[in-house]
């Protein structure tokens, strides 16, 4: 009984820590969802590669919707005749990263670690762009959609004070279970798990203890801001700064979610690439944080 109360008030501590920048984050997100962001992003996307790659890598990051929000925009864009690499990468960012997650990581492990994380998606995103401009369309998208070529009519949202508070709540609702669940999961693993094991399994910040947290990324990550609370209290335990970022790299993109999203415009063996690519640039990425 004792070690419960000690969760839950760990929990309550961590919680009213994260509360702010959870509600924040979540209007935020929902405000963006009114701009012009699809038309912008056509535009961008038939410009020059580096350029298009670029904007497209920073407006995934900025983009509000939820993964499989944004496959409805990609798949009419890409339908339209704009290039796979631009909206590939748009597709994955958006994944990795987004207003809500750059607030909670913000608030729960430092300036420090959300700059690193989010520089270190905007670098995937470049480098995923730039391979996929080099290979061949037919290699990496899906038959069916490389022989489509049709423009569907787009339509505007509307701002309105309910429709908005309305989208704000179901989105609070769905990232605040989340979040209660990893601030419990974090202060479990605080309280129960002994500092030295966590120490043992990820201290030291070698390549190989680096590599083992972005394995656990893959079936742990359930949501951004759930997942928060957990590496906090594994930070907090002795885990090495290193390996929670490979750990918050490789975890969002291995998500069912985020990888069915590839699946519908990209190829199979492609998919399974990416994962591969992924993992071991997570790796490299938190090593070169450990040494930072």
């Amino acid at each position: 009984m004792n070690t419960l109360q000690l969760i839950l008030q760990k929990a309550a501590i961590t919680t009213w820590d994260l509360a702010l920048y959870v509600i924040v984050g979540v209007l935020l997100g929902e405000a963006l969802r009114y701009t012009p962001a699809a038309t912008y992003l056509e535009r961008i996307c038939r410009k020059t590669p580096v350029i298009s790659v670029l904007v497209s890598a920073l407006l995934g990051i900025a983009s509000p919707l939820c993964t499989y929000g944004t496959v409805p925009v990609v798949l009419e864009l890409l339908r339209a005749g704009v290039p796979i690499a631009p909206l590939a990468t748009f597709l994955a960012t958006s994944s990795l990263m987004n207003p809500q997650l750059i607030m909670i990581t913000w608030g729960g492990l430092g300036a420090k670690m959300t700059i690193a994380r989010v520089g270190a998606v905007l670098l995937f995103g470049l480098l995923l762009g730039a391979t996929l401009y080099v290979l061949p369309r037919s290699w990496s998208v899906k038959t069916v959609l490389s022989q489509e070529n049709t423009k569907a009519p787009r339509r505007k949202r509307v701002f309105t004070v309910k429709d908005f508070m309305k989208r704000s709540w179901l989105t609070l609702e769905f990232v605040g279970f989340y979040v209660l669940l990893g601030v419990l999961l974090g202060a479990a693993v605080e309280v129960v798990i002994p500092g030295r094991w966590i120490f043992a399994l990820f201290g030291s910040g070698g390549w190989l203890q680096i590599l083992l947290a972005s394995l656990l990324g893959v079936p742990l990550y359930a949501c951004g801001g759930g997942t928060i609370p957990l590496v906090q209290a594994l930070l907090e335990q002795g885990m090495a700064p290193g390996a929670a970022l490979a750990f918050l790299v490789a975890g969002p993109a291995t998500r069912i979610a985020p990888l069915m999203a590839l699946a519908t415009i990209l190829r199979p063996a492609v998919v399974a690439g990416y994962v591969c690519i992924l993992v071991v640039y997570s790796v490299v990425v938190g090593i070169l944080y450990g040494i930072i």
